[in-house]
């Protein structure tokens, strides 16, 4: 492609050429080049013009992970040109100010370097266009480029969550914090910005799921907070866990929150709450309370959970298949044995329990509603329900910090905290339940059954043990 002479399209600041100029254009002129006057310059700082796209070097500094579909694009600029200018700096000026990347610019025998506009860079060049630029050697000089990228692709499209993270990431290694990277790159808080940078501690597989758009950026960033027992989330235990998790998404449909919420379960009781001997569909429990726990508590802030990853087979939502009744009269005396697996499946439903209760959307109005008539209507109930709520609340830091739970309760019902009494009141109604399902003397009903399916459908992700499953009839007693 023939290099055009430079083209100076709009000359910004004064208006006046500077003495040197003047001279350097009346002695091209006089030697009549092919390039006269002004054109055979040099471009001021931000001054617009057209230049070879073969002039100009990519930048490393770009964190683009594909150009994408370029088609399009390289259709338009054959047709029209580029009309939305990149930004451009002096080659040597750029290499001496960032030492550190030089080895990576893969053109460094160019005259310039791009800031943003590296898909029209090369829709330029696929189309033998010239590029419209601007020159901004101010961004070299003061060691600004990263933020410039950042900032002029904010308002790009196209830019993945994986991607952003990585242009973020280039002020993280100067040494910059997430709240000066927030007030430098325009991004709304340290915490969005802690958001992005966490999905690069994911194993590279899961990076990939996020930048192809198959995993939200919420789902993900909730598999980059699950972390080793050393408290890492970028070791090679954590990024097994990271991958488990992933991979009830897909088999199952959880939410990311339930599969994380499922690695906490196993991870108190690891022989406790094995994978069940059966799989159980996700409407195998059917009740006429379906899903109500899902529903959304009207004075909770409105916020929209991610959306679980599709699975390969999956039951109609409103689907029912109900379970068998276990058969009526005295419930048979357990063996030992079975007291021993009651008591296992006991404590893993505690911690399913618990879990749910650290969940800001932890019941819908009619879920709560439900389980505190039943509390009440039963007075023998209360008490030992209130001191485990009181219990559970309390290890999970959750309200006053009172060691007697008739006190602890009359604390909050006094407060004007209405949230912290929907959750202590549903606690209550939770705890219950599990005081009930828990007593190994008697056969479970469709109390108990509503109880499990609670736990196992909402964000708890519970697994029900093999035990829990012969109470249920899921499987039979010699299975």
């Amino acid at each position: 492609m023939t290099t055009p002479a430079r083209r100076p399209l709009k000359k910004r600041g004064s208006g006046k050429l500077s003495t040197e100029r003047e001279k350097a254009a009346a002695e091209t002129t006089e030697k009549k080049s092919t390039a006269t006057g002004i054109h055979a310059l040099d471009p001021e700082e931000g001054e617009l013009f057209e230049c070879d796209p073969l002039s100009i070097s990519p930048n490393p500094m770009n964190r683009r992970l594909a150009l994408g579909d370029m088609d399009e694009m390289v259709a338009s600029v054959a047709r029209q040109g580029v009309h939305t200018p990149g930004a451009v700096m002096h080659m040597d000026l750029f290499l001496a100010m960032y030492p550190e990347w030089a080895d990576l610019v893969s053109h460094p025998e160019r005259r310039y370097i791009l800031g943003p506009g590296h898909r029209r860079h090369a829709a330029a060049q696929q189309a033998g266009k010239p590029m419209l630029v601007i020159l901004r050697n101010k961004w070299a000089k003061s060691r600004s480029v990263e933020e410039n990228l950042i900032s002029e692709n904010e308002d790009r499209v196209g830019l993945s969550p994986v991607e952003q993270a990585l242009q973020l990431d280039l002020l993280r290694r100067r040494g910059f914090t997430t709240e000066q990277i927030a007030e430098r790159s325009s991004y709304s808080s340290k915490g969005t910005v802690s958001r992005y940078l966490n999905l690069l501690d994911l194993p590279p597989e899961i990076q990939t799921v996020v930048h192809e758009g198959h995993l939200s950026h919420k789902a993900a960033y909730v598999l980059s907070t699950i972390k080793d027992d050393e408290d890492s989330n970028s070791s090679p235990a954590a990024h097994e866990l990271q991958r488990r998790a992933l991979g009830w998404m897909r088999e199952e449909g959880l939410s990311a929150e339930a599969a994380k919420n499922r690695l906490k379960q196993q991870a108190a009781f690891p022989a406790g709450n094995a994978t069940p001997a059966v799989a159980v569909p996700d409407t195998a429990l059917g009740s006429t309370n379906d899903n109500s726990h899902q529903k959304r508590d009207a004075g909770a802030p409105e916020q929209q959970d991610e959306q679980p990853l599709q699975k390969a087979d999956k039951t109609p939502a409103n689907g029912k298949a109900p379970i068998p009744k276990q058969a009526q009269g005295n419930p048979a005396p357990l063996s030992e044995p079975e007291v021993s697996d009651a008591a296992a499946a006991a404590k893993v439903r505690a911690v399913a329990c618990q879990i749910l209760l650290t969940e800001e959307r932890y019941a819908s109005a009619e879920d709560m509603y439900t389980r505190l008539v039943d509390a009440v209507l039963n007075p023998e109930e209360w008490k030992p329900a209130a001191a485990l709520a009181h219990a559970w609340l309390r290890e999970l830091g959750k309200g006053p910090d009172f060691g007697r739970p008739s006190k602890y309760v009359a604390e909050v019902a006094a407060s004007k905290d209405t949230k912290l009494k929907r959750r202590v009141a549903y606690a209550i109604g939770l705890a219950a339940d599990e005081l009930r399902a828990a007593q190994p003397d008697r056969t479970w009903d469709d109390r108990d059954r509503a109880h499990l399916q609670l736990l196992m459908t909402s964000k708890a992700a519970y697994q029900p043990t093999e035990w829990e499953q012969r109470q249920l009839g899921l499987v039979s007693p010699e299975h």
